[in-house]
């Protein structure tokens, strides 16, 4: 067993590795640096390196509240048992609550694009909460874990999640629980700079400036059915094929799959390789057809 907890191999390897990637990324400018509080070889071995680079480096510890529900962190009581939690190393100690951290990890799915689970939001919150907001500030904030893990947890927190995701899984064979999970994260806030509607696209196909419709589904599923003019690149080659993708990253891209799973997905690749105005259609090809609209069926 590792034993993560006592095992001071945990905080070596970042002063061995994680340390010093952040002292070269940030071409060793970082000036704060922050991290949720588990087994604390994350904040103690990072602390250690960075601060011996440049002892005016703010390292902040992040903790949960008693009784927490964020997984993967400790509260300052259960901290007791920690053997690397060295308080007297870190420059400040916050504390977030769980629904500070709940709240804070759907707005990171939802509004930034980011499969963030909630300590890596619970980490965020604690910056934001002691940072001051400096134009010359580098702050670097350790995101442990992501959305895709905590299901259980998400449904908790957030009851209408089991109730989107139940009906995802009735409606649509395509995508798998933790694709269900992560499209009801996304999709069902119908934040109109990520989603559209089946009327607002075909208006937006009419107008002067159209958007590329991009369909990512395999290319046998694309050849069944789709909606009529859309290009097929499948997700898993999004990125091989970038130049068959738009030279401006302001064009205007809608992803389209079965129904509105597969898209979101599609939708964040493209963001990630800088495109800044992409949306999925929610209910997919499905929604399209329902309407009677043009599909290569026909």
């Amino acid at each position: 067993m590792p034993n993560q907890y006592e095992n001071e191999a945990n905080l070596d390897a970042h002063l061995r590795t994680t340390g010093p990637e952040i002292w070269r990324q940030t071409e060793g400018g970082v000036t704060h640096f922050v991290a949720g509080l588990g087994t604390c070889g994350t904040i103690t071995g990072n602390g250690r390196f960075l601060k011996g680079k440049n002892a005016g480096v703010q390292v902040i510890g992040v903790h949960p509240e008693e009784g927490h529900d964020i997984p993967g962190v400790r509260s300052l009581k259960q901290l007791e048992l920690t053997k690397l939690f060295v308080p007297e190393e870190y420059d400040t100690l916050v504390e977030v609550s769980d629904r500070e951290a709940f709240d804070m990890c759907l707005r990171l799915n939802r509004e930034e694009s980011l499969v963030a689970g909630p300590s890596s939001a619970m980490a965020l919150v604690g910056a934001l909460k002691v940072i001051e907001d400096q134009p010359d500030a580098v702050v670097v904030i350790i995101f442990p874990d992501n959305a895709f893990k905590y299901a259980s947890t998400f449904e908790r927190h957030f009851p209408e999640v089991r109730a989107a995701r139940q009906l995802d899984g009735a409606q649509s064979g395509e995508a798998s629980p933790n694709e269900q999970l992560f499209s009801t994260l996304v999709a069902n806030s119908r934040n109109p700079h990520n989603t559209c509607e089946v009327d607002g696209l075909r208006a937006a196909l009419e107008s002067d400036a159209p958007p590329l419709l991009l369909d990512v589904r395999t290319v046998e599923v694309h050849a069944k059915q789709h909606v009529r003019g859309a290009k097929n690149i499948p997700l898993a080659e999004l990125g091989a094929r970038r130049g068959e993708l738009p030279e401006q990253l302001e064009h205007p891209i809608v992803t389209v799959c079965n129904l509105g799973n597969l898209s979101i997905s599609g939708m964040l690749v493209l963001q990630s390789l800088g495109y800044r105005n992409v949306r999925s259609l929610n209910g997919g090809t499905v929604a399209w057809a329902k309407q009677g609209l043009a599909t290569n069926a026909e």
